[in-house]
């Protein structure tokens, strides 16, 4: 995950010390984040804001100096939906999006999804 510098301990203070218009896209995407992950955890992990779902961390959300990332934290993910998102680019298993076109809503509920289908499946043994 790329890091650029802004430590803090909540996701709050991280998206208040990172630029404006990076910090409103990012709150867009936890957000929905938030809307569609059932009690949600908000934590910092590895300096960046982390959800977690079921104590496990499902996606996190960083900045770049040219762009805001969703870390999907499953290279398996990003495969499966490389060439299905129509929103953003993929590299590794980093979403990249610029802050003047934060994540829709279905991408956002496609992505949090598949990764809850991936930890649900991780912790119950199938």
């Amino acid at each position: 995950m790329s890091r650029e510098g802004y430590p803090a301990a909540t996701v709050d203070e991280y998206l208040d010390a990172i630029p404006p218009a990076q910090g409103a896209a990012l709150r867009v995407v936890r957000d929905r984040l938030l809307a569609v992950v059932p009690d949600a955890e908000q934590v910092i992990s590895y300096q960046v804001p982390t959800i977690r779902y079921r104590g496990a961390g499902l996606v996190a959300l960083s900045v770049a100096k040219t762009h805001c990332s969703l870390h999907l934290m499953s290279p398996p993910l990003a495969r499966a939906l490389a060439g299905v998102l129509t929103e953003g680019t993929l590299s590794g298993a980093t979403l990249r999006f610029d802050a003047g076109s934060p994540l829709g809503v279905e991408t956002v509920r496609l992505i949090a999804e598949r990764r809850m289908a991936e930890v649900d499946a991780r912790l119950s043994g199938t």
